[in-house]
């Protein structure tokens, strides 16, 4: 895992006249320092001097991670936490302690926009993944609502992926075996380019039973799924490609209705039978013809469909939350020279809507609490002009300014309350300097806000029932959803600074980077879930104790907050010995009471270290630290500090295609519990997947 700051000069290297190749400006400015691409930033930077903290996975570190999950993915990520437990479809996302609801997840460039109390984030098997990019603080001034606390971009392969220069065609057979929870997966794909076509289509499936947890107990989780995808790639003309894919999951679960945490099967948490089905359909266009030298833009085109069937093995109730997530999206980017400053200005816009349809076949007007019919419409403009070049006032070295801005229009309406409109303005500045081309500083300033979502405005049906308190069964008694169609946006404001050196010439070794940040974050007008659970007077009044209630749940903006945390990482490679590490903390409060607020993390390390003996053989180790967490004026909320340690290695025996990998995670059988997932995690676990890939 890579974390990569990026410059603004990659842009106008690829459109300015007579300008320097991205090759050339790496060497120049950074020595053997490599040119990352993050496309989650909506342009190609040199990778050292942007003014932020980006992450990016490759195929490398996913070949040898073999992540079966979400938390697996992104564990080694600094500032970003998979809280909801070791279930799958319980797993969510934060970034810096923000939630799901603060953090944008992108697939190939489309949005995922699925979201739920218990259900899980995203739906997409790891194997068919190719790489994974961060981008972690404000992004609204590009993404608009939903990024206050950052961008989570998933990439899945293509054909070009996994062929190599004269390669026509190939295919990849893969099977594994986890010992924790007894799972069982296989992948096959195949791939191939004819002329100016290319294809690729991969399935996979996993099946796998409870989960043997670090404390000795099993987490009841029955899960099987079947992924798919297909892509078809087509270069139209020089500089104009053309790529349609289709993803595809299906899963199917027995386990708790909410399946996060511990909690057991119980009256007010039945077992079901889980179905979850995800198409993702996108069309992307890269029009870059050398024939006109300013055109350069990118459009996006994508329909994405989720829906989570619940039926309880108890009884014949049926559940259903369906999400549909229609988008475009277009940018362009403009490379000059302004003055003495490279430059290049990005413009683009985006519209998607999101129409959400829920169901109870135990409610007389078919209504699922907290799923309401209900849909949203997004409508946005934003510019990013990037500039660089000699620091000003007669300071030595370069400095990059890169100013952004974003508007927002959006409205939401549901057949049971009044429509809503709003809009939102995001900005962002962030300014480099950079004295030496070994060592630069940054200061990095954004505004996002987070429309409401439809759930929270229109919140309808029963929140939770319970027996009559002095009748009891078979008469209940229940807590209705109320609706808020007044709620306004959240907003935040976010200050980050940090820095990054580079002492691979200084000390004579191959890599030696360390790069990190300090960040706080002003949060407005948030959004909470208020349970007002009181009983009416007239449930303890004879001689009918009717009508009676429990409350009623709603939807407020209340108060402030403030977030603060650190990150950092250290990348070290010398010879065949590479020492990735990288640590981060969040901290965060109410304004008004001081009680901690947030998706908080306690000081966290994680250490992947790895020899690799040649062609044939790797062995390497990871190390997970947490510290102590004891924030919450509630003690039940602490957490205890904990290390952990992986093994893992990948053997290729044979010159043809073969590669075996195994490891042990969690050597010593810990028994520890993350912040927020409510249950102890997964204990020692033996693992052991195969692969045979052939390419002709």
């Amino acid at each position: 895992m890579k974390l990569v700051w990026l410059s603004s000069a990659a842009l106008a290297v690829a459109l300015a006249p007579g300008a320097l190749t991205p090759a050339a400006l790496a060497q120049d400015d950074a020595g053997d320092r490599e040119v990352i691409t993050v496309e989650a930033t909506k342009t190609e930077l040199e990778s050292f001097i942007y003014p932020g903290l980006t992450s990016s996975i490759d195929a490398e570190d996913l070949d040898l991670a073999q992540p079966v999950d979400l938390d697996d993915l992104l564990r080694a990520v600094p500032g970003v936490d998979v809280p909801g437990g070791p279930r799958r479809t319980g797993q969510t996302i934060s970034l810096r302690g923000q939630g799901r609801d603060n953090t944008t997840l992108l697939m190939d460039g489309a949005r995922q926009n699925f979201t739920s109390g218990h259900d899980g984030a995203i739906f997409v098997d790891p194997s068919l993944l190719v790489g994974v990019e961060t981008v972690r603080g404000p992004a609204s001034a590009l993404y608009g609502s939903g990024a206050s606390g950052g961008v989570v971009a998933f990439r899945t392969a293509g054909a070009h992926d996994l062929l190599d220069a004269g390669e026509s065609w190939g295919f990849e057979l893969g099977a594994g075996y986890r010992s924790v929870d007894e799972e069982q997966r296989g992948t096959a794909t195949v791939y191939g380019v004819r002329g100016q076509l290319d294809a690729l289509a991969s399935l996979s499936f996993r099946d796998s039973g409870d989960i043997r947890l670090g404390s000795g107990a099993d987490l009841p989780a029955d899960d099987n799924s079947l992924s798919g995808l297909v892509k078809l790639g087509a270069d139209l003309s020089v500089g104009v490609r053309a790529e349609l894919s289709w993803q595809y999951f299906d899963g199917d679960t027995t386990e708790p209705n909410n399946g996060q945490g511990v909690a057991g099967v119980g009256a007010f948490n039945a077992l079901v039978d889980k179905d979850i089905q995800s198409d993702n359909i996108n069309m992307a266009l890269d029009i870059t013809p050398p024939s006109i030298r300013w055109l350069d833009m990118n459009v996006s085109i994508y329909r994405n469909e989720t829906g989570v069937t619940e039926a309880e093995t108890a009884s014949t109730r049926l559940l259903r939350r369906d999400l549909e997530t229609t988008g475009i999206s277009a940018d362009q980017r403009f490379a000059f020279d302004l003055g003495r400053y490279e430059s290049a200005l990005t413009i683009g816009g985006e519209y998607y809507e999101d129409t959400q349809d829920g169901g109870d076949s135990a409610d007389a007007n078919g209504i699922r609490g907290g799923a309401p019919d209900a849909e949203a419409s997004f409508t946005a403009f934003y510019a990013q002009l990037e500039m660089q070049g000699p620091a000003p006032f007669g300071l030595p070295g370069e400095i990059v300014v890169l100013p952004g801005i974003r508007n927002d229009s959006f409205e939401t309406a549901s057949a049971t309350s009044l429509a809503a409109e709003n809009d939102a303005t995001s900005a962002r500045f962030g300014v480099t300097y950079a004295p030496i081309s070994a060592f630069n500083m940054f200061v990095n300033w954004g505004e996002a806000f987070r429309a409401p979502s439809i759930n929270e405005l229109y919140i309808d049906g029963t929140h939770f029932s319970l027996p009559h308190i002095i009748l009891g069964p078979p008469t209940f008694i229940s807590n209705e959803f109320i609706a808020n169609p007044n709620l306004m946006p959240e907003e935040t404001e976010t200050l980050e600074i940090g820095f990054s050196l580079d002492l691979a010439d200084r000390i004579g070794v191959d890599q030696l980077t360390l790069r990190t940040s300090w960040f706080e974050t002003d949060a407005e007008n948030l959004i909470d879930l208020f349970v007002d659970f009181q009983f009416d007077p007239t449930c303890f009044a004879p001689p009918f104790f009717a009508p009676c209630s429990a409350g009623t749940t709603q939807s407020r903006n209340v108060g402030s907050a403030e977030l603060s945390g650190y990150e950092g990482q250290i990348n070290f490679a010398n010879g065949p010995l590479s020492i990735d590490a990288s640590w981060s903390a969040v901290d965060g409060e109410d304004a008004a009471t001081g009680e901690a607020l947030g998706s908080l993390t306690p000081n966290r390390i994680f250490v992947d270290a790895r020899y690799d003996f040649g062609d044939h053989m790797l062995l390497g180790t990871r190390l997970q630290m947490a510290g102590d967490y004891d924030k919450p004026a509630n003690t039940a909320d602490h957490r205890e500090a904990y290390t952990v340690i992986d093994l893992y290695g990948r053997f290729r025996p044979f010159d043809n295609g073969l590669t075996l990998n195994a490891g042990i995670e969690n050597v010593f059988d810990e028994d520890y519990e993350r912040v927020f997932a409510g249950v102890s995690e997964p204990g020692r676990s033996l693992r052991f997947d195969v692969s045979w890939r052939q390419n002709f």
